[in-house]
């Protein structure tokens, strides 16, 4: 396929998902600042006649600094981001992070976009699900859908390479940024969840955050944080490993390893630990 034949297809990509958009006077978007949802934001804004309000869930299985970032990208579009508290521990399920904690923990946060939404006077609800989503296992999409939940981008047929490439048209800074992923992604299914484990996986990867790598991901396995990430950065990590060590120890890690297998999206869905 030719790069002219590429940019039509994303081109068509781009114009149905702004007659899907356009299709509804008032949109909320479920809104995180990572890659999809900031498209999904910019292109909603950018739909003359359409209401948008963008909705941020604030809680524990979310960074700080990428509930901070994701305020500043929709103040950036001229937007204030309406944020609800969502306490994910009031979810029993969650805790105990057995195979369906994603669809539990998903349909517990739509709720809440939900009421916030129909609260403002929103009943359309969008979220940033894309093509590619469906390759992975994420019971999520089956909260989405018993809510309701448009996810326009996926109606489209983009996928993230698509998405990425439009957020690089419209000068995104999420373009380039990591793919991200609640907390909870990092400890074993059947492992339980607690505040404390969420709180080290978070403090561990903004440290590897800081070493600005292309992906990756700091996993929990008992009390040994594991770090994956794409092989071009296995350099990066062997130079730093003994500040990387020291500093991850403080936090609580037992010991450290590099999986050299790599990142890999979803390996910690069950059956694959």
């Amino acid at each position: 396929m030719n790069n002219q034949t590429t940019n039509n297809n994303l081109n068509e990509k781009l114009k149905t998902l702004k007659e899907i958009i356009a299709a509804q006077e008032k949109v909320c978007i479920a809104f995180s600042g990572g890659v999809d949802s900031t498209l999904l934001l910019k292109v909603a804004t950018d739909t003359a006649g359409v209401e948008v309000l963008p909705i941020l869930a604030n809680g524990a299985m979310m960074p700080r600094s990428e509930f901070e970032e994701a305020l500043e990208i929709a103040q950036s579009m001229g937007l204030e981001a309406r944020v609800i508290e969502a306490n994910i521990f009031l979810v029993p399920q969650f805790a105990k992070n057995g195979q369906d904690r994603c669809y539990h923990c998903k349909k517990f946060l739509f709720e809440q976009i939900q009421k916030a939404a129909l609260d403002a006077g929103f009943s359309t609800i969008l979220d940033g699900s894309n093509l590619d989503d469906e390759k992975d296992y994420r019971p999520g999409i089956r909260a989405l859908g018993e809510l309701g939940i448009l996810s326009p981008l996926k109606m489209a047929q983009l996928t993230k390479d698509d998405i990425r490439n439009l957020s690089a048209h419209y000068r995104l800074k999420t373009a380039k940024k990591p793919a991200m992923a609640c907390l909870a992604t990092r400890i074993p299914t059947n492992s339980p969840i607690t505040p404390q484990a969420l709180q080290m996986v978070e403090a561990g990867e903004e440290i590897l955050k800081s070493l600005e790598l292309k992906q990756y991901r700091l996993r929990l396995i008992n009390n040994l944080g594991k770090i994956e990430c794409v092989p071009e950065d296995f350099d990066t990590i062997l130079r730093n490993r003994n500040i990387l060590t020291t500093k991850l120890k403080k936090i609580g890690f037992d010991s450290v390893a590099l999986d050299l297998s790599g990142y890999q999206q979803g390996k910690m869905n069950v059956n694959d630990i």
